[in-house]
């Protein structure tokens, strides 16, 4: 029978898993062959922007998983030591705060930063590209795309931080 340790790295395992493989195929994989193929950038834009808004949601979860399974793992242990309180090791406090950080960057990303790039998009129904480039709404476009890319980028980063870490700790 698995205790509830194995169970919260197995979970851990899987979660991690998922949100940085996710993470990789989106940015390496999916977004330049749709960029490469579709008849147009707008179309290709629209096309990533509904995939990536689902994919938040599988980020978010597998966020929410990670902090359940350091709960579980805090949990676990609780009553061991000799002050019975415990106390997560340094490399799983560090994982467990990176793992907060990469759900509230994709949380912001997702919520803020994505429903604002729709609602520019939606201002201009002819598309992106036909608006001129100093144009305001182009302008916030370009800037929130920008901050879109770089927030997926960190957390690609963190989240390859945080499995090499879960690999070095077991």
């Amino acid at each position: 029978m698995w205790s509830l340790l194995t169970f919260s790295a197995v979970l851990e395992i899987i979660a991690v898993t998922i949100w940085v493989g996710g993470m990789a195929v989106l940015s390496f994989i999916a977004a330049p062959a749709i960029f490469q193929t579709a008849p147009s950038r707008e179309i290709a834009g629209r096309t990533f922007g509904l995939i990536l808004r689902r994919f938040h949601w599988v980020a978010y979860s597998c966020g929410v998983m990670i902090l359940i399974a350091g709960v579980m793992r805090w949990s676990d242990s609780y009553g061991t030591t000799e002050s019975d309180f415990v106390r997560l090791s340094p490399s799983e406090l560090v994982r467990y705060v990176i793992a907060l950080l990469m759900l509230g960057l994709a949380l912001y990303s997702g919520l803020i930063v994505a429903r604002r790039l729709d609602r520019i998009r939606n201002k201009m129904p002819g598309g992106v590209d036909r608006v001129p480039r100093d144009d305001p709404r182009r302008v916030e476009f370009n800037r929130l795309h920008r901050v879109s890319t770089t927030l997926m980028a960190f957390n690609l980063l963190l989240g390859l931080a945080l499995a090499v870490m879960f690999a070095i700790e077991s």
